[in-house]
């Protein structure tokens, strides 16, 4: 791609810089699926209202990588931030800005959504010392 666009991308100079970037890279699934799953909500003629509210979903999204690379991403000018942002100075950045930033962030999620990620933990870090055990389901 790099060879086609003639695109120069900066090298980092600073190796704290490097590892913060390659310790955000995250990984994602392929696929998750199991074998056998029942709905039960409002919309379905077999609706049972004293069991639990299930809906399944088909999801089919392609090319994603592709979509990702045709945005804009970082090129040149790597250096530490000390501004000391708000929420809201973040969302307020645009997606076309030439300004962007690389958040490190601390995730807590309620008790009620434990289980609702215990399959699909979020976000997924790679790890490749990582030995994935059998979930319960």
């Amino acid at each position: 791609m790099l060879l086609k666009t003639k695109v120069a991308i900066e090298l980092f100079t600073d190796y704290d810089m490097l590892l913060f970037i390659e310790n955000g890279v995250r990984g994602g699934i392929s696929q998750c699926c199991n074998r056998y799953a029942i709905d039960n909500n409002k919309y379905m003629s077999n609706f049972n209202p004293d069991d639990e509210i299930k809906y399944l979903m088909y999801l089919d999204a392609n090319n994603l990588y592709g979509y990702a690379m045709s945005k804009y991403l970082p090129l040149k000018d790597f250096v530490w931030s000390d501004n000391n942002l708000t929420t809201q100075d973040i969302l307020n950045l645009s997606d076309e800005s030439d300004v962007g930033y690389i958040l490190e962030v601390d995730l807590d999620y309620p008790p009620i959504c434990m289980t609702n990620i215990q399959i699909f933990p979020l976000p997924l870090k790679i790890n490749p010392h990582l030995i994935v055990k059998n979930l319960d389901f």
